[in-house]
């Protein structure tokens, strides 16, 4: 298997990534926020996302530089933490309040920094190097925009968020990209 593989594989991660964490916003209208069916695709979502983030840089790496991987990272660091998160929804007893502590806030900072702050840095950067198509930074942005929509828990933002990743899993996965990456790509065939 060649690099170019592997980046189309990583790219249907991201597919599935997105697809999941679009599951997460009519499970949680149907049986209501942190109900094991949500935090079943919110788990599933980033572990795959965990895992197919690092596609989205490296299509564009040349254009984005190391602030674009230092924004990846960010984004994977915060996949990682929101899967320990959501897992440890999963072994709560059932009715039992939100931990709390220095720890829970840490991850809680984390990841706000890293998926929201990472993701925005992302979205500009994306949108400067011009390798996926415009859409694609616009999906992030408004991934963002959806936090300020005042809907009870944020319900829509998973939707969104996971229509980015189908968004950029798409883009890589059927070579949607624009000229500079696509001639990189063909490269790697070779």
């Amino acid at each position: 298997m060649n690099e170019h593989h592997v980046i189309k594989w990583l790219g249907m991660i991201c597919i599935l990534a997105g697809i999941a964490r679009i599951g997460m916003t009519p499970t949680s209208i149907i049986w209501g926020t942190d109900s094991p069916q949500e935090l079943t695709f919110g788990l599933i979502a980033c572990i795959l996302m965990s895992v197919g983030t690092i596609v989205t840089y490296t299509v564009q790496s040349r254009e984005t530089g190391v602030t674009g991987f230092i924004t990846t990272l960010a984004i994977i660091i915060a996949n990682i933490v929101t899967t320990a998160m959501v897992w440890s929804q999963f072994t709560a007893v059932a009715g039992a309040p939100m931990p709390e502590g220095l720890v829970v806030n840490i991850s809680r900072m984390i990841n706000m920094i890293g998926l929201m702050g990472g993701s925005l840095v992302f979205a500009i950067l994306t949108f400067r190097a011009n390798v996926f198509p415009r859409w694609v930074p616009a999906l992030l942005l408004l991934m963002i925009l959806m936090l300020f929509i005042p809907v009870a828990d944020n319900k829509f933002f998973a939707a969104f968020w996971g229509i980015a990743y189908v968004g950029m899993g798409y883009c890589v996965w059927a070579g949607k990209l624009n000229q500079s990456a696509a001639v990189r790509t063909e490269s790697l065939k070779l």
